[in-house]
């Protein structure tokens, strides 16, 4: 049987997740990734993949959660992004012959993952995996029907600007 790793979108399934959202929204991102490292490890996709690896955005927190057999936690290197550090992942588990599935609801990225040879799930059908008794998306007004987008769409330039100045490894100096 070949070997399938699945790489998680950390920051991004979190916010996605009502349960881990809380969490977020309370600026406890510690809390958010323990409780989505926790419930993933928990659940069903311990026997589907052969390694699970969580990808989270900025660097780790204090009392964030940690890697264990089976299931790895990484942060980006300074000055990198989750999705690149996510893309490397993909990259050395397709030419190492194993298979990498992703799971984000981020368009932009899932189109490089494929690109890279590596296949996507939905944040939401994670969602549904980790915890089936997860309510509908409350900004949704319902689950979504199968061959619905879910996906988000692609950033805006300005998007892309917040994200980079506040996860940026340079410190700024006080104003």
């Amino acid at each position: 049987m070949a070997k399938t790793e699945l790489m998680v979108d950390g920051t991004n399934i979190a916010w996605a997740w009502p349960r881990s959202r809380l969490c977020l929204l309370r600026k406890d991102h510690a809390g958010a990734q323990r409780l989505l490292v926790e419930t993933a490890t928990q659940s069903p996709l311990r026997a589907v993949y052969d390694q699970l690896t969580f990808v989270f955005d900025g660097p780790p927190p204090p009392a964030g959660p940690s890697s264990t057999r089976g299931v790895r936690v990484l942060y980006p290197d300074p000055g990198q992004s989750a999705d690149e550090r996510i893309l490397e992942l993909v990259t050395q588990a397709v030419h190492g012959g194993i298979g990498a599935v992703v799971a984000t609801s981020d368009r932009a990225l899932r189109d490089l993952v494929r690109t890279e040879g590596g296949s996507t799930i939905g944040g939401q059908a994670l969602i549904q995996k980790i915890d089936p008794r997860n309510p509908a998306e409350p900004s949704r007004g319902g689950a979504a029907e199968p061959g619905e987008r879910e996906e988000k769409p692609r950033p805006s330039g300005r998007d892309t600007e917040a994200w980079l100045q506040r996860f940026s490894a340079k410190k700024r100096p006080p104003t």
